[in-house]
């Protein structure tokens, strides 16, 4: 198999995404924590719950997800989660995937 097809190949085996350089932009920002509560609240809390204990959207409370799988998924959207790209600033998107990854 050809290096890059292999490599796609291996991407898409562990559900991975190669690197976005909209995440690793948002990543590099110091978050608001306090601010990522009230985003959640306004955004998120309605499929994935107050306290992230779930609904139509996944549980987020107590998981361990990295904070570039949380940012990429804002950003673009995964299965029936829209894309927060054009609603939330790159602050708001890093603030709330603090606030998932750090507080819920």
């Amino acid at each position: 198999m050809r290096p890059l097809l292999l490599a796609v190949s291996l991407l898409a085996a562990c559900n991975a995404t190669p690197s976005n350089p909209d995440v690793a932009r948002i990543a590099a920002l110091t978050p608001d924590n306090a601010n990522g509560t009230t985003v959640y609240a306004d955004n998120c809390a309605v499929c994935h719950g107050a306290t992230g204990g779930g609904g139509t959207g996944p549980k987020l409370a107590g998981s361990a997800y990295a904070l570039d799988t949380v940012i990429g998924t804002v950003l673009t959207g995964k299965e029936s989660m829209p894309a927060f790209s054009g609603t939330l600033t790159d602050q708001e998107i890093a603030d709330v995937a603090a606030y998932v990854t750090e507080d819920l």
